[in-house]
């Protein structure tokens, strides 16, 4: 657990801002008031009302992290809590991870963002459609590459293509293990030990890997279904860019510290991962035309929002869920991770009462709000 000062006083802040001749509004991208007692009050609650087991969450103010805590059981067959170590299946969030790395090789000349990845590496599961051929690493990364998320037999070598890359946003893990397969080839280095020289050991995310760490036994999350149940945890034996990453979120913290400072990349190249390269549909995987506040970058969502620019991601491996939103500007964040397929059910009460404002995201994605009088899984049974 770590403590924080106490967040800025709304009040005293707008007197502050009037003296100074600045617009009150400016308040509005401050983080709200918050002290370590009413956040665990607040986590707990919201916890409990919408029946997830497990939380570890890490709050950033300033560009540093401020506060972390973990809540609950890693599992709810044993009385082991929740702690800052714990690790959890970061899911989606895996990919920003690595698109950071990617750029770290941009920025060195390794590969470059509108090269087609076919002159680095051809691609014989969708070498049936000539079109593959135009797929770049900056459509990957922006999730214009044409490609389902997953194919419809995982098992299958055949890969198919939805729409001609570059032509809309299409969210797909496929590109991504695409990206991956070819920057193994140009690095010469297993993702992992490549992942860990770049990113875990310079940013001492000392309990994430792409793959599983022995480490990792002693306190770890297992997952938990909509009712509560316990299912088998899956221990990743090789490394998915799309989702296999385990982390905490202390680590996944310092991650973001280094995506909210630029660190590790040069400055035009930061300002490319949190620009605008495509236009979100209203929804996940809606046609019903474009959303006016969201967007996608290199790597990340992006936000556009009255109170300022936010950057943001979720991730679902089903029974593990978690997210992340924050803001360049202010230097502030939030990461959470949760074991359970309840997790983001409670993104919205999440991002709005630590960061305020208003946050499209979490209806773009279309979880459920969790319903504060909804029974419990004991109950329902």
């Amino acid at each position: 657990m770590r403590l924080l000062p106490l967040f800025p006083d709304y009040r005293t802040l707008c007197i502050l801002l009037i003296f100074l001749g600045l617009e009150p509004a400016a308040a509005q991208v401050v983080m709200p008031e918050r002290t370590p007692v009413v956040i665990d009050q607040f986590v707990q609650q919201l916890m409990d009302s919408a029946h997830i087991p497990g939380l570890s969450v890490a709050i950033i103010q300033g560009n540093r992290l401020q506060y972390s805590q973990g809540y609950g059981l890693t599992t709810t067959d044993s009385s082991q809590r929740v702690t800052s170590a714990t690790v959890f299946d970061a899911a989606s969030l895996s990919k920003p991870v690595f698109a950071y790395a990617v750029l770290q090789l941009v920025d060195e000349g390794v590969l470059a963002l509108d090269t087609p990845l076919f002159n680095y590496l051809p691609y014989t599961d969708i070498a049936s459609d000539e079109r593959y051929k135009q797929i770049t690493t900056r459509m990957v990364l922006s999730h214009q590459t044409g490609f389902p998320n997953w194919r419809k037999n995982r098992k299958s070598k055949v890969l198919s293509l939805l729409f001609t890359p570059g032509q809309r946003f299409g969210y797909s893990g496929e590109g991504f293990v695409y990206l991956q397969k070819v920057v193994q080839k140009l690095t010469g280095k297993p993702l992992n030990e490549l992942m860990t020289e770049r990113v875990f050991g310079p940013l001492q995310m000392t309990r994430s890997s792409y793959i599983w760490n022995p480490a990792f036994d002693t306190n770890f999350a297992l997952p938990h279904d909509e009712s509560g149940q316990v299912e088998p945890k899956g221990k990743p034996e090789q490394p998915n860019v799309a989702y296999s990453l385990q982390t905490t979120a202390d680590d996944y913290a310092r991650f973001v510290i280094a995506i909210l400072t630029g660190s590790g990349l040069k400055l035009k190249t930061a300002d490319q991962m949190l620009s605008r390269q495509t236009q979100l549909p209203k929804k996940l995987f809606g046609e019903d035309g474009l959303s006016p506040s969201l967007s996608w970058g290199l790597g990340f969502g992006l936000e556009h929002t009255p109170a300022g620019d936010y950057f943001w991601h979720w991730g679902d491996n089903g029974s593990y869920k978690c997210y992340v939103t924050a803001s360049r500007e202010q230097g502030n964040a939030l990461v959470y991770f949760t074991n359970s397929a309840n997790g983001l059910n409670i993104s919205r009460e999440m991002v709005t009462h630590f960061l305020g404002g208003d946050h499209p995201a979490p209806e773009f994605l279309g979880y459920a709000p969790h319903r504060k009088d909804s029974p419990s899984p004991a109950a329902k049974r």
